[in-house]
């Protein structure tokens, strides 16, 4: 009987090392749940919750995936010191820039179109604006060397230099600075502008020194 009981306890302590290596400590997980609850309640007033908990094998670290009263979804985690940080503003401003992108897109080619948004903010701004977001172009200067704008559509096979310019002049018109890539459905048109570059882009001739080369 205490043989049993040994083993028993034994394999006990071994699914619990290994729960907490593949999936992290349950106990650690019930405690950053609650730090970011209590994190979620100071920083913000919307309503908010917590769709879920993840464990970050490779950095050893949970994060909370947040889901805001609006329909944003975010990240919650620990930074290197144990600060808890989000990237609320950051996911504004790509459900911002991928609605109106792909929107403008599909007006201009009649096609519908993958637009992949990246917008990186610095951790320790990342409190800056509470609930109180600006709009993308309201802060798009500061940040248009860390954002990219991606568009994937089946772009007209004769017209899509027009197309493409199209598209650029609205985005300078809304502020969205970015680097701007515009690639094909069959993958023959590729052209890649650094966001310096944009205003720079007067007629279609202007593209070709951004196409780049399909292997």
């Amino acid at each position: 009987m205490l043989k049993k009981g040994f083993w028993l306890i034994l394999i006990i302590v071994i699914a619990h090392a290994v729960i907490s290596i593949t999936t992290g400590s349950p106990i650690e997980r019930v405690q950053f749940r609650s730090n970011v609850t209590d994190y979620l309640h100071k920083m913000y007033t919307m309503d908010w919750k917590i769709d879920s908990v993840d464990y970050d094998f490779k950095n050893d670290k949970f994060i909370a995936n947040v889901i805001s009263g609006s329909g944003i979804s975010f990240l919650v985690d620990e930074d290197y010191y144990g600060q808890m940080m989000d990237n609320y503003a950051s996911s504004v401003w790509r459900d911002e820039l991928k609605k109106t992108v792909t929107q403008k897109t599909k007006e201009v080619t009649g096609s519908d179109a993958e637009v992949i948004v990246n917008v990186n903010l610095m951790r320790e701004d990342s409190k800056t604006y509470h609930d109180e977001v600006p709009s993308y172009s309201m802060v798009s200067q500061k940040l248009s060397s860390e954002a990219s704008i991606y568009i994937k559509c089946d772009f007209s096979t004769t017209q899509y230099l027009q197309e493409m310019l199209e598209i650029k002049r609205w985005i300078i018109k809304k502020r969205y600075d970015a680097s701007l890539t515009f690639k094909s459905e069959k993958g023959k048109i590729h052209f890649a502008i650094p966001a310096e570059d944009l205003k720079k882009i007067k007629s279609v001739e202007d593209f070709y020194p951004y196409w780049l080369q399909i292997n």
